[in-house]
Order: C-alpha cells, then sequence, then structure tokens
C-alpha cells in the first residue's frame, strides 16, 4: 500500500485547509507555533513512534509535496528505528527500497507544518507497526528493554514543586505518552499518598543511596530517572517558557537540557508533549551508549539462599532445561554470552527470555547432563553457574572440582535373604540336590 492510499481519506479534508491558506506566503507563517493534533498515534502498545523528523520537500503541487514530505519523514525515520532497537549506529541500518518501508509505516503523525502551493515543511512523526517492523529487526532487539526505571516527573510552578501530589499538567503528559513504543521500561507510581509522601522534588535532588535502595526496592526499579520541567508564565493566560532537563541516578547527573516555548496557556499541553518525547529520546540514546543503566549500589544486598535449579519438563525427553540470570551491561554482551554458551558440548541450545540492558538478563539452558556437570562444564569455559545465576568465574577463582557420579545400589533378590534376614548359600547343596 503506498502513501497515497494511505492518505486520501483525509487528504480532501486537508486540502480544503490549504486553499484558505495557500494565500500566505509560507515564510510568513509563525515557525514557533504549537504542534496540531496527531494524524496518527502509537497507542496500545502495538507500534513504534519516531518522531521529530524535519522535512522540507518542493514538488509541482501541494498535494505531491505533502505525499513526498511523508516518504522522506519514513526514509529518514527507518534507520533510526534500527539504531534505537539494536543500539548500533544508524548507518548500520539495512538499506530498504521505498516500498518496503512503506510496508511497515501505519501512519504519520504532523507535529508541526507549513506549506505553500508547492513547498512542504513540517516536522513529523512516523509510527511504525510493531510486528512488520519486528520483522526487519534482530533477534535480540525485539526484547530489547532497560532494567526497571523509576520515574519521577517534577513540576515546578508558580513556586510550587509537585511530583505526584495530583494531576499536574507534567504528570498527565507522561501519562498521554506511549511507553509501549519507548526501549525505556518507566515505572510509575499509582499516586497514592504513600507515593505522594516518598517521592517529593527534593526527594529527587537527595544522593542518599541508602533511601534509595529502599524506594528502589518498594517500586521493583533498579535505578532513577528524574523529569523536570520548570514553567515562567510572563502573565495569566499569556506565553509559557518552559526548561526542561532529563536527570537519572541518584546523583542527578544531568543528560539533557532544552527550552520550548508556549504561546499562550492553551498550547501548555502540546509543549508539554513534545518535551517528554524529547526527554524519551535523551534516555533512550544514554541507554544505547551504555551511559544509562541498572545501578547495582542501588540493589539490596540479600544473603543467597539455597534453592534447587529451575528444571522443566525437558527432563523426561533426555534432556534438562535451566532458567539463569546473567548480566547483560550492553547489547552486545548478550551475543558474546550465547556464542560462549553455544561451544559447551553438554549445552544443547540457548534461549532468550527476556533481554535487560544494564540490569539481569533472563536465559533458559537446555542441557543433556544433570545440574552438577553443567555447572562443571560451564566452570571449565571460565564461567560459574551459582544457583540461578550465571556469571564469569573471577580472576584467581579455584575451578570447581569434577563431580562424582555414584551409581545406584543394586536390589538383593528375594531368595537370597533367609527367614531371619541374613543371607544364605544360593548352592544347592548335596542333600538337596
Amino acid at each position: 500500500m503506498t502513501f497515497k492510499r494511505k492518505l486520501n481519506g483525509w487528504m480532501a479534508a486537508a486540502l480544503a485547509a490549504l486553499a484558505a491558506a495557500v494565500a500566505v506566503p509560507l515564510l510568513g507563517q509563525d515557525a514557533d507555533r504549537p504542534e496540531p493534533p496527531a494524524e496518527a498515534t502509537a497507542a496500545g502498545g502495538s507500534a513504534f513512534l519516531v518522531s521529530d523528523i524535519d522535512v522540507d520537500v518542493v514538488a509541482g503541487s501541494a498535494e505531491a509535496a505533502r505525499v513526498a514530505a511523508f516518504r522522506e519523514a519514513a526514509r529518514q525515520a527507518w534507520p533510526q528505528l534500527y539504531a534505537r532497537m539494536t543500539g548500533v549506529a544508524a548507518s548500520g541500518a539495512p538499506k530498504l527500497p521505498d516500498s518496503a518501508i512503506e510496508g511497515m509505516v501505519s501512519g504519520i503523525e504532523v507535529q508541526a507544518e507549513h506549506f505553500s502551493d508547492k513547498r512542504y515543511v513540517g516536522k513529523l512523526g512516523v509510527v511504525f507497526d510493531r510486528v512488520r517492523a519486528g520483522e526487519r529487526l534482530p533477534a535480540n532487539a525485539r526484547v530489547l528493554q532497560s532494567a526497571p526505571m523509576l520515574l519521577l516527573p517534577v513540576l515546578a510552578d508558580g513556586g510550587v514543586i509537585s511530583v505526584y501530589e495530583g494531576r499536574s499538567p507534567w504528570l498527565q503528559a507522561w501519562s498521554r505518552f506511549g511507553t509501549d513504543s519507548s526501549p525505556i521500561s518507566y515505572v510509575r507510581a499509582g499516586g497514592s499518598a504513600s507515593d505522594a509522601l516518598l517521592l517529593t522534588g527534593w526527594q529527587a535532588r537527595r544522593d542518599n543511596r541508602g533511601l534509595w535502595r529502599s524506594i528502589l526496592s518498594r517500586y521493583g526499579a533498579e535505578n532513577v530517572l528524574v523529569a523536570e520541567a520548570w514553567l515562567d508564565r510572563t502573565y495569566p493566560g499569556g506565553p509559557i517558557v518552559g526548561t526542561f532537563l532529563a536527570r537519572h541516578g541518584p546523583d542527578s547527573s544531568v543528560l539533557t537540557r532544552f527550552r520550548l516555548r508556549a504561546g499562550a496557556a492553551g498550547e501548555l499541553d502540546a509543549m508539554l508533549d513534545t518535551a517528554v518525547r524529547r526527554i524519551d529520546s535523551a534516555y533512550a540514546r544514554a541507554l544505547q551508549s551504555g551511559v544509562l543503566r541498572a545501578d547495582p549500589t542501588l540493589t539490596l544486598a540479600l544473603e543467597p539462599v539455597s534453592v534447587s535449579p529451575l528444571l522443566d519438563q525437558a527432563e523426561s525427553l533426555g534432556s534438562m532445561g535451566t532458567t539463569v540470570s546473567v548480566a547483560t551491561p550492553d547489547a552486545a554482551s548478550w551475543n558474546a554470552i550465547e556464542a560462549a554458551l553455544g561451544v559447551v558440548p553438554e549445552v544443547d541450545s540457548v534461549t532468550l527470555l527476556g533481554l535487560s540492558i544494564g540490569g539481569m538478563s533472563q536465559v533458559r539452558i537446555n542441557h543433556t547432563v544433570d545440574y552438577p556437570m553443567l555447572r562443571y562444564a560451564l566452570d571449565q569455559r571460565g564461567w560459574r553457574l551459582d544457583g540461578s545465576r550465571l556469571r564469569r568465574r573471577a580472576e584467581g577463582e579455584a575451578p570447581l572440582p569434577r563431580p562424582v557420579v555414584t551409581l545406584p545400589s543394586l536390589p538383593i533378590a528375594d531368595d537370597a535373604v533367609t527367614e531371619s534376614g541374613g543371607p544364605r548359600d544360593l548352592i544347592p547343596s548335596e542333600n538337596e540336590r
């Protein structure tokens, strides 16, 4: 299906608006006006959204310019999506023809647009169908996701700092954001009284790691993200200038800082939605570069509990499966782990259950030997399996001894036992013959 067919449903309405605006010169339009409503969304978890694509196209007519701009936006968005989901550079994305890219696109989101009779200038978002785009991505990219990150949306407006106290415009903007298209696993509090008590604007700036460990343990997160919005209102109902910061960790390290402007109070939501997308993009870039990851100092150190390994029903078929967790600090580490386990003769197959960049990934190892022999085989290759956790054997750590195989005892025949319970001679005597 071509873009032109996809857009015919609403192109007539767009041309009607174009006829009224064609007399207005392109350069005379306000470049800072807020975003119009999106023409396609990525809600529902069925799509990937790549936003903030700048296009400037000249064609024979306004309709041709707009269709060509949408096609150009999809062409630019595909390498960005590939880079975001795999962690490689955008230049490493496969070169696809326009027909293949259009087959993955389910819609276009118009963030801003200006046009004349032959020129189209806009900022667009491209919505990729999750299933069709997933077929073009590597297998590990489909499960690429950060460790759980606790989100604190801090808003400073009129001298009041709020996070989860009430329904602030900044908190609502994050609620509207389709996190299913983001590689960041955001953990958002429900807004209860205890949330408002623990997750305050002042807590966002505290570097008390002991307190952060308790808070993150409560919400099941492995690091904290602080998205700050500072609003400066010129006068009631007038223009609003917003300063936005993306921080991470208990040390409040800044990843990005930028400013946006809303021409009036009615444009505030559009400005905040734009800021949410830009902050999410900053977090995604930090995840790809390895800056954003789970912080081991924020995880509660618990004493190990002796448990039996998790075995599945494959044991009855001659192969046993053990589910283990292994640290994956970056996207390339899983490929190295998979290659290392694949050369172990005792390992039948390796299945990735869930990849957590910067955290602990879940892996299922199918093996043809019992658990002690699997530990020994992995240890010979430099891997140490402790319970259900797999790690590299530390330098200087003594290797495991080969497990002792004990044979089952043979049963004693019933006729070899006398009435008194002791053994008797089974060779018949002369009198018994």
